[in-house]
């Protein structure tokens, strides 16, 4: 359906998510989780009323909450996910486009094509591809016993400068 390609760090244990799945020579049926969490355009809406009220401590706290409220959701999600998978609660991470294992943001449109984040969420992709609204996540559920959380190298900067260089 489609092909995700993950970097891989360049020093360190050399991690890769696509480690973390049954390659296709295995044989073996392997499962990809993904999801998108999103709580609406009414968080931005207010925020944005604040903002222009002058209100810049509600808007804070308008937007701390949205962001809070989003992660906990794709949380709960996840955890769900688990039960699911028949998963015991500490097992399986969760990834998201534009952080450390896979910074490139990109693969949102892949990601947008697999769920109807468009039709059923009303979500967007910027330019850039930025979720919008901007209280929303997108992210691969690795169930692996062994996944972990890990950095591909450097600051989010260096990574962007070595992507811009490939091209």
């Amino acid at each position: 359906m489609m092909r995700f390609t993950f970097p891989r760090q360049d020093g360190m244990d050399y991690l890769c998510l696509a480690d973390y799945f049954a390659s296709v020579e295995s044989g073996i049926i392997d499962v990809a989780v993904f999801q998108v969490v999103t709580i609406g355009n009414a968080a931005t809406e207010r925020f944005d009323r604040l903002q222009s009220a002058n209100d810049y401590s509600e808007a804070y706290y308008t937007h701390g909450l949205a962001v809070q409220t989003a992660e906990a959701t794709a949380e709960y999600l996840h955890r769900h996910i688990r039960t699911e998978l028949g998963l015991a609660p500490e097992r399986g991470k969760r990834y998201s486009w534009g952080y450390p294992a896979i910074p490139d943001l990109e693969d949102h449109a892949k990601v947008f094509e697999l769920l109807p984040a468009e039709n059923e969420l009303g979500m967007k992709l910027s330019p850039a591809y930025q979720l919008i609204p901007e209280q929303s996540t997108a992210a691969i559920i690795v169930h692996h016993p062994n996944a972990t959380y890990y950095n591909i190298g450097g600051s989010r900067v260096e990574q962007l400068e070595r992507e811009m260089q490939k091209q």
